[in-house]
Order: structure tokens, then sequence, then C-alpha cells
């Protein structure tokens, strides 16, 4: 198991309003965390819309599915900056845990569209509907739908290995419903994948 702090006694409502009131990290310079996840989902959409958009039909729409596994072995990030401390795959998902500068965890949930694994819901959405259009995006969002259960496997496998809460922003309004509908609790822009030990 992946060790952190100890889980604390208290419901995760109270643990996410607690964070939010004592946390400089989450407003990150901003006023309110809402501002703060809108900045950063400005950042990441500007850094990813136009890259990685060199896929076709096929790729897209048949994507290659991963057994349901872990990696619990630390290594950096291609960007140098920080590092991973878990990566999981199952289906067409993967997710990531990496340190931030602060040693805080963070984590985001990414989807096998087209050559790569992508975040952003709405670098996504763009990306295909401007290559192939609405019909063959709105094929996509069924098939990933259709693939929901397996990001629930997989989360759920990952609440086992930790016992620590790594925190996100949200992209976006659909990013955040999803988060929702897998099991992971979200909170004025910010997501929270609690260990499977919290109550």
């Amino acid at each position: 198991m992946l060790k952190g702090f100890g889980a604390k006694q208290q419901t995760k409502d109270q643990y996410i309003k607690n964070f939010m009131r004592t946390s400089k990290k989450v407003l990150n310079g901003f006023n309110t965390p809402e501002e703060a996840k809108s900045h950063h989902s400005n950042l990441w959409f500007k850094k990813y819309a136009y890259s990685s958009n060199d896929y076709s039909i096929d790729q897209l729409l048949n994507p290659k599915k991963e057994n349901l596994k872990i990696d619990l072995t630390p290594k950096p990030k291609s960007n140098g900056m920080d590092k991973i401390v878990l990566t999981g795959y199952n289906g067409i998902w993967r997710i990531l845990l990496h340190e931030r500068s602060d040693k805080s965890i963070d984590f985001d949930i990414a989807v096998c569209s087209g050559k790569c694994y992508r975040f952003h819901s709405e670098v996504i959405k763009q990306s295909i509907k401007s290559s192939f259009g609405i019909d063959v995006y709105n094929q996509w969002r069924a098939l990933v739908k259709s693939d929901q259960n397996s990001l629930k496997q997989l989360i759920h496998l990952i609440q086992s290995q930790i016992n620590f809460i790594p925190w996100s922003y949200t992209c976006s309004q659909s990013s955040a419903r999803l988060c929702e509908q897998v099991g992971i609790s979200t909170y004025r822009g910010a997501a929270f994948l609690f260990p499977a030990s919290y109550r």
C-alpha cells in the first residue's frame, strides 16, 4: 500500500470543507477555488488542444483496451517537473497519481482518444469535432460511456492501495460529472480521491 498521512476520523464532506478552508494550495493565488480551477483548465486547454491530433477514425473508435493493472513504481514524469507515484490502466482508461513540488499528490483521469490518453474533456471534444465532426464525436462519447465500469474498477483498486487523499482541479462540468459518477468526490472545482478506508 502506498503510504501517506493517516486518514482522519471525519467524513468525506468534513475533510473536503476543512481542506478548502485551510489549504492555500487550492486557491493558488486566486480569490476562490473556482477561479483557480478555471485558470488551470484554460491553461491546460491552450497547452494540449493543438497537439496529438494526427489520428484516424479507426484509431479513435477502436481503441486498444488494457487489462486492469497498476504500477506502484515511482518514476519521473516526462516533463521532469514531478514524480509519478502510481499509474493505473483498465479498458480505455488511465489514472496517474503524481507528486507536486510541495509533496502533495495530484491525479488525472485520462481516456484513450486516438493515439494517446487525454485528460481534458474540452480538448478531446474540440479535437474530434474539428477533425471528424459531431457525429463521430457522439460515437466516441457512447464508446466511452460503455466502458465507464472499467474506470470504476480501476478507481476501486487504486483506493485499496493508498492511505492519502490526492486532489486535483476538474477540467469542466462534464469532468466533474464523470468523477461523481465513478465515486470521486468533487467540490467547488476540485476532485478528491479518497482511500477505501475512508468513510
